[in-house]
């Protein structure tokens, strides 16, 4: 019965890092999209080729970073959904993840008086599904952690 469990976390867990990853990637398309077409957000681009450079380059270096961090705990919740024994600095990052989810469903509301109803609940919409995901596999992986301990004891 416990390894019927098991198995089911294991693919819940597998599952949620496909979405975490899946959510990593809409994160930089995201930004690209609003970078690139809403000016107002980022204000105007300066007039030196250097400072665009340098611009692209900070801007790029940062959505990597996002990407990487979304690729690790995607990466490490399916290896974990696989079999592969992992420790806890993925669940840590992917608590992380969820805090700045939750203060980013926060500050939506913030700018209820500032954007248009439509962008709003859109992102409302993204930000509620990233959460969910991200609890999913919180739970997942602290299910699939604790039936491996006592499988363990029973074996």
């Amino acid at each position: 019965m416990k390894e019927r469990e098991l198995r089911r976390y294991q693919n819940l867990l597998t599952v949620s890092g496909l979405g975490v990853i899946a959510f990593g990637v809409w994160s930089v398309l995201k930004t690209l999209l609003v970078f690139f077409f809403n000016k107002e957000e980022f204000g105007e681009m300066p007039e030196e080729i250097w400072a665009r450079v340098i611009m692209f380059v900070i801007i790029g270096v940062f959505l990597l970073i996002i990407f990487l961090i979304h690729l690790f705990v995607g990466l490490s919740a399916r290896a974990e959904g696989f079999g592969k024994k992992k420790g806890y600095a993925y669940i840590v990052v992917a608590v992380l993840m969820a805090g700045i989810s939750v203060a980013s469903i926060v500050m939506i509301f913030f700018e209820i008086n500032k954007t248009s109803i439509v962008e709003l609940t859109v992102s409302l919409i993204v930000e509620a599904t990233s959460l969910v995901v991200m609890i999913e596999l919180l739970v997942a992986a602290f299910t699939v952690k604790k039936l491996r301990r006592e499988l363990g004891e029973v074996q």
